[in-house]
């Protein structure tokens, strides 16, 4: 998870003229194109047993008064008794679980995967002499060569960046272009908050440099190489930075409430996996597991990463989760990019090398923004093959911490619009199968057959419905209509 000054800029330059509620919209050709919500909730059938939806992310303040209502509590477990109740393997998982945390602390600022990778190969590779070597030394020694090139290239563009953000932000001191982002959006902090973006990339630059696994070690208390192990990590769900997590939490808590009985149907189990900086897979494939061991029946996942290398170990995660019947909904990440190419570098995915598959209860979800001539959002990962759908994903107003609100922009965002919408289905009509919720998802968007705004920077125009394999945006009224069919055929 990366954060850029200039889109944080661009954020906050714009929100204040966002409308709050958008996304919750009818979809309206030249108009707002948000998801239905009202017309597809007026003839739901009762809901059942609440569903429970879990947030993998950096963190969740569950202390929000807009998340309070809905966060899962384990009523198996004794709080605060330092006893294993449920013998589960996690003392005192009252709300979930935080695999980046220990006895040491919290993670908070991490290394990126490449660095990670690269740390490991130059401990056994650097200065090496490859006279007399085997064919797989001299395989890993290549391997190291071209990890030390990204790891120098990627490291001088942080460098770069973090000299640029400073004289942008220098420039923006006692500027009038600082009083008016200030006017525009609300914001009364804009020199604090860019000041914290830059803090953000000096410290990420610093966490690069140093001994990721150690540190996790010292903190964690685990093997950061050992995928076999499970039970590490404390129950501090909320983390030293609940920013992002509370936003997407709350964007699924805001579908609920608005729902005709305030959302009873709804809990959000919290698992701490990502920190500032790259998840590990280990983390990923454990908080898949806890979740489907203790009854979610919804995973969203808005965190990604460039490169996996214990793929194998959250692919097995994964199938674990789809064999029981729990749908996991993943943001497609917002580099602007095609994925289809076997997802092209986006981790994690439903592609299953080992089987030459993909897992069918998986949603991979883009961003869709607000009118047609920006309705693929710029920063968007998309794919005719690799991407199921989208969802408003932004200037989406949403929960952050302290009892507050704010907008954001992301894939990370779309994610939870999708896994709200899934849980609302899952919730009311509970005999529909994961498999099924997705297809009745990707079924019945709203198809906007036209061009728009192609994302990243030439601004090129293309068919929206080439974006996604859908061809268009989350629709709850068609949705929530197509789940009664399915119903009356069963």
């Amino acid at each position: 998870m990366r954060i850029a000054l200039y889109a944080t800029l661009a954020a906050l330059l714009f929100s204040g003229c966002s409308r709050k509620t958008w996304l919750y919209k009818n979809p309206a050709k030249g108009n707002v194109y948000g998801i239905a919500l009202q017309a597809g909730i007026k003839n739901l059938p009762p809901s059942q047993e609440p569903v429970v939806v879990a947030v993998l992310d950096i963190g969740t303040d569950i202390n929000h008064t807009a998340l309070q209502p809905y966060i899962w509590t384990n009523k198996a477990e004794v709080p605060g008794n330092g006893i294993d109740d449920d013998k589960n393997g996690y003392i005192d998982d009252i709300h979930g679980w935080n695999f980046i945390g220990g006895k040491g602390g919290e993670i908070n600022h991490e290394s990126t995967e490449e660095t990670r990778q690269y740390q490991k190969l130059k401990r056994k590779y650097a200065g090496a002499d490859t006279a007399g070597k085997d064919s797989v030394y001299k395989s890993g020694y290549k391997k190291y060569l071209s990890a030390a090139k990204i790891y120098e290239r990627q490291q001088g563009y942080r460098d770069a960046y973090i000299s640029s953000a400073e004289a942008s932000y220098s420039s923006y001191n006692n500027h009038i272009i600082v009083r008016l982002i200030s006017l525009l959006s609300g914001e009364k902090d804009v020199r604090k908050t860019l000041a914290a973006e830059m803090i953000t990339s000096r410290e990420q630059s610093r966490v690069n440099k140093i001994d990721a696994d150690s540190v996790r070690r010292t903190i964690v208390g685990d093997n950061p190489d050992d995928t076999t192990q499970k039970y590490y990590g404390n129950n501090n769900v909320i983390g030293p930075d609940a920013m992002h997590g509370t936003h997407v939490a709350g964007i699924i808590a805001s579908i609920a409430a608005r729902t005709k009985d305030e959302g009873k149907w709804l809990r959000i189990m919290v698992l701490r996996i990502v920190p500032n900086g790259d998840e590990r897979d280990k983390d990923i494939a454990n908080a898949i597991r806890y979740a489907t061991d203790n009854g979610a029946k919804i995973i969203n996942m808005s965190f990604g990463k460039n490169i996996s290398p214990n793929k194998t170990t959250v692919d097995e995660a994964v199938l674990y989760a789809a064999a029981k019947d729990v749908l996991l909904v993943h943001g497609a990440g917002n580099d602007a990019r095609l994925l289809d190419s076997l997802y092209r570098g986006n981790f994690p995915n439903p592609y299953i090398a080992s089987k030459k598959t993909y897992v069918q209860q998986w949603i991979e979800v883009g961003a869709s923004g607000k009118r047609k001539n920006n309705l693929a959002a710029s920063f968007t990962n998309y794919g005719y093959v690799s991407v199921d759908l989208m969802a408003p994903g932004v200037k989406i107003y949403a929960p952050v911490p302290g009892n507050k609100y704010a907008f954001q922009s992301g894939t990370s965002m779309a994610s939870p619009v999708v896994s709200g919408v899934a849980a609302l289905i899952r919730s009311h009509y509970p005999h529909l199968k994961a498999e099924q919720v997705k297809e009745i998802l990707t079924q019945s968007v709203t198809v906007y057959d036209d061009y728009t705004t192609m994302p990243g920077d030439n601004r090129m125009l293309i068919l929206y419905k080439r974006l996604s394999k859908s061809s268009g945006i989350v629709n709850v009224a068609k949705a929530t209509k197509l789940a009664t069919e399915y119903s009356h055929k069963r």
